[in-house]
């Protein structure tokens, strides 16, 4: 993990909405299935709306954005997977 500011800011905003997330699993005892769905749509829906802010053609822009959002996404998520095999490992 890299001390660039602007990283501890992503980080800082991502444990954000993973409290909302928390809360709605422990006090409103929402499904963990929909809760982690509602956050992928949301991620989806608002990397599309910026996506589309920050192209001048978003059809002629969608694959390259969609490859980019989606290597992303693979990164974030295989990262974290190996984080929660180390902690399986460590008990």
């Amino acid at each position: 993990m890299s001390n660039n500011p602007v990283n501890m800011e992503i980080f800082d905003l991502a444990d954000e909405f993973i409290a909302v997330a928390n809360r709605l699993l422990e006090e409103e005892q929402k499904d963990l299935g929909h809760i982690s769905a509602a956050i992928r749509y949301a991620a989806a829906r608002f990397s599309a709306h910026e996506a589309a802010c920050r192209s001048g053609d978003l059809s002629a822009d969608k694959e390259k954005a969609f490859n980019w959002y989606s290597e992303q996404f693979g990164k974030m998520l295989d990262e974290n997977l190996n984080q929660h095999i180390e902690m399986a490992k460590q008990h």
